[in-house]
């Protein structure tokens, strides 16, 4: 069950579990100046790849593909909820000055670029944009997909100083298990789930289960980057000091930036120790007592590294999907609202104390004694995080042939994250919510910031229960921000709720941001479609505010 649990269980960034065919429907217009006309845009198009070929010569059979597959999986993904929008033509680069190369070509024809690394997304941030104004049926622009999988070398590991310089097409777990098998005592701690790499870590912003501790691909373990800005100059945005009070840094200007603002070739990160770790889950009659204990844990200074949140729902369908496969020697859970705390510290006594600590504090918040597990080995630790690592897949199996002559189940994973006090006030909106509507889908969260992930599991097909899943992501994302939230805590903003970012950030910042946008990419040719809705395009009630339409 481990090796399922790797593969499927990091819900934060997987979305689904069945491959579907592209569809024609178009996701949202882009809201980039766009050619005149189509066929002025196949020309462009054109005209750019054959300056690639020649920039590439002897290497265009493999830094260029025009391959139906290549563009289909540079397009479209069962990962995420969005048609298919497919780019021209996908190129392989294998150096920054390769990007350079194909940074000029777009700019220089007018031809979008989209940046693509472990192509994990859940919002459609790669996707190619579509025509401004033809709605439903509007054409797909001619793009360009740049595809990092020749630009996945770890470049250097300093030991001495807890560095590391990579290229955007390598994993994290990459990284890690490069690290492992050099004897390290480092390691990379940011795990958004399988399959991601440091391109679209760094583009998002996003992070993992461990940012209780270390905190989120925006925080202090991104020294710098370096990145080939759309007029095709190449900068290093600081340099490798642990600190510099040396201006403003420009690396966070491209952290969560989604490929809109340039494209990052490079970049340093810190290391940090590998340290001892130990895993307790407990359960609590509600999440509000376990978001509750979660907090007092927190702030009892206890060093805990990941705090997660799993409902009831997720629980169950966890111990059916352990009982039907009967591979997993973990005993069943109780189907309550749990907690799974990891523990790291530099020795076993000091983990030891730190768990002894976390006990007393839980039993003070309504956990209930009979259900408290604390790994003594390894091999434990690997047991009892197992259930949190094959989440999606558990929530899945729960569907799975449940409705006869229906699809096979997908799901639409998405994340919103409020202050920590209010996580209890969303969760229960939510659930009502579901409930109310017949809905399926099970919560995590990393309670420990505030983070929620809720996966929606529908079977493949159904328009009609995938429209209630819609509204009802929607009213998610609404009610987070109402509490002081954001539409998203990780995952980033894509092309899938950019339309709630006018109603999360205000006119003005939003404004700025765009002006941001207006003076690094005149052209408008990274990226379009993705961050920034197209004006006028923000969610509004009937009062025409936004968000009025789901207050409550």
């Amino acid at each position: 069950m481990a090796s399922y649990g790797f593969l499927f269980g990091c819900v934060f960034s997987v979305g689904a579990f069945y491959l579907r065919s592209p569809t024609k429907k178009s996701i949202a217009p882009s809201s980039a100046s766009s050619p005149t006309s189509p066929s002025s845009a196949s020309s462009s198009i054109d005209a750019a790849i054959s300056n690639l070929r020649t920039h590439f010569g002897d290497r265009a059979s493999i830094c260029l593909s025009t391959d139906a597959t290549d563009l289909e999986s540079k397009g479209f993904s069962s990962w995420c909820q969005h048609a298919a929008s497919l780019p021209s033509v996908v190129a392989f680069p294998e150096s920054t000055d390769d990007v350079v190369a194909i940074v000029n070509a777009a700019r220089n024809h007018g031809v979008p670029l989209l940046p693509f690394a472990g192509g994990t997304s859940l919002e459609a941030h790669w996707y190619a944009p579509r025509f401004e104004g033809e709605g439903e049926s509007g054409e797909t622009r001619p793009s360009i997909s740049v595809c990092f999988e020749r630009m996945a070398e770890i470049l250097e590991v300093d030991e001495e100083n807890g560095m590391a310089r990579v290229q955007p097409g390598v994993g994290w777990q990459d990284l890690n298990e490069e690290l492992k098998e050099r004897g390290s005592r480092l390691f990379w701690p940011i795990d958004p789930g399988p399959g991601a790499c440091f391109g679209g870590m760094l583009a998002t912003g996003g992070s993992g289960t461990g940012a209780v501790r270390y905190g989120t691909m925006k925080g202090e373990l991104v020294l710098n980057v370096t990145v080939v800005l759309p007029s095709g100059k190449v900068i290093k945005t600081r340099s490798d000091a642990r600190k510099s009070s040396a201006g403003p840094d420009l690396t966070r200007l491209f952290l969560g930036s989604e490929g809109t603002l340039g494209v990052i070739t490079e970049a340093t990160l810190r290391l940090v120790p590998r340290l001892e770790e130990s895993v307790t889950t407990v359960s609590f009659p509600t999440v509000e007592d376990a978001s509750k204990a979660a907090r007092a844990v927190l702030y009892k200074g206890i060093a805990v590294s990941s705090v997660e949140l799993l409902d009831e729902v997720m629980i169950r369908s966890i111990n059916q999907a352990s009982s039907q496969t009967g591979s997993s020697s973990r005993q069943p859970l109780a189907e309550q609202p749990s907690l799974f705390l990891k523990f790291a510290g530099s020795s076993p006594a000091n983990v030891k104390e730190d768990q002894r600590m976390a006990r007393e504090v839980v039993l003070e918040h309504k956990a209930d004694p009979a259900t408290l597990r604390i790994s003594s080995s390894p091999q434990e630790v690997e047991e009892l995080w197992e259930a949190r690592k094959v989440a999606l897949w558990s929530a899945m199996a729960s569907r799975e042939g449940k409705e006869e002559g229906k699809g096979q189940p997908r799901a639409w994973t998405t994340d919103v994250c409020v202050p920590v006090a209010r996580l209890p006030d969303l969760v229960r909106r939510l659930k009502a919510d579901v409930a109310e509507h017949g809905l399926f889908a099970p919560i995590v969260g990393h309670v420990g910031d505030g983070n929620v992930h809720a996966i929606f599991v529908y079977p493949d097909g159904d328009s009609e229960e995938l429209a209630a899943v819609t509204e009802s992501v929607h009213r998610m994302v609404e009610w987070a921000q109402q509490l002081g939230g954001t539409c998203t805590g990780e995952h980033g903003v894509g092309r899938g709720k950019r339309e709630f970012l006018e109603a999360e950030l205000g006119s003005g910042t939003l404004g700025l941001l765009r002006e941001i946008k207006g003076l690094i990419d005149p052209e408008g040719v990274m990226n379009p479609g993705a961050l920034l809705p197209p004006k006028g395009s923000e969610r509004r009630g009937e009062q025409g505010s936004p968000l009025a339409k789901h207050a409550t």
